[in-house]
């Protein structure tokens, strides 16, 4: 065989393995937040998989190489992601629920007229009132800190 026709035979293997493989290609499907449908080759949370096979399309369920491991791993990004958002979900509960308790108390302060802690006694000792406007003061920086606010609202 001459070195041309090697080539040439070379030339139109690569060629054929490329159109074949675009072929078995996964596509995956998502729609934004506005509804509008995406297709792209990369995987993303919430897009579903789609297998092409010359020109039809073929539903998750094909068994190509490979893709039983994309899946677990496209299963595990998803759990992750299903589990971060758990996890913020509780957290700004919790914020939400401590933000609430801090109002309560900053409002106790205010609208008291007069404050005072118990001793260990069990007697009642009048703060005066810079310690009154003192307390008045760490309730509210307490309370912006947890809400997350400058006015108290």
């Amino acid at each position: 065989m001459s070195r041309t026709t090697m080539y040439f035979s070379l030339l139109a293997a690569v060629m054929l393995v490329g159109a074949w493989a675009p072929a078995h290609a996964s596509v995956y499907r998502w729609v934004d937040k506005h509804g509008v449908v995406h297709y792209t080759d990369q995987w993303r949370p919430g897009a579903t998989r789609i297998t092409t096979v010359t020109g039809t399309a073929a539903t998750a369920g094909s068994t190509s190489p490979g893709t039983a491991a994309e899946d677990q791993q496209a299963d595990r990004m998803i759990q992750h992601a299903a589990n971060e958002r758990a996890v913020h979900a509780e957290e700004a509960k919790l914020r939400a629920r401590r933000c609430k308790q801090a109002k309560v108390v900053y409002q106790r302060l205010i609208f008291a007229r007069r404050l005072f802690k118990t001793g260990k006694d069990g007697q009642r000792h009048y703060l005066t009132d810079a310690q009154a406007t003192a307390a008045r003061v760490k309730a509210r920086t307490t309370m912006n800190r947890l809400c997350g606010t400058q006015d108290g609202s």
